[in-house]
């Protein structure tokens, strides 16, 4: 009785810590789509910034 209930706990066990690790592997995915908009949106302002450099030298003061 007691093999049966350890088994059962173990295989209990297993389950929730697959679950864990398949939300940990969900998050990732999240954080490295967080993390390419980001370089993204980084390269865009880059962009802008270097734009709006080139429009502001040609005002002579």
């Amino acid at each position: 009785m007691m093999i049966a209930s350890a088994t059962e706990e173990q295989a209990l066990v297993a389950r929730e810590v697959d679950r864990n690790l398949m939300g940990i592997r969900n998050l990732s995915e999240q954080v490295l789509l967080g993390a390419r908009h980001t370089q993204t949106a980084g390269l865009d302002l880059a962009q802008m910034a270097g734009a709006l450099h080139q429009t502001v030298a040609r005002f002579k003061v």
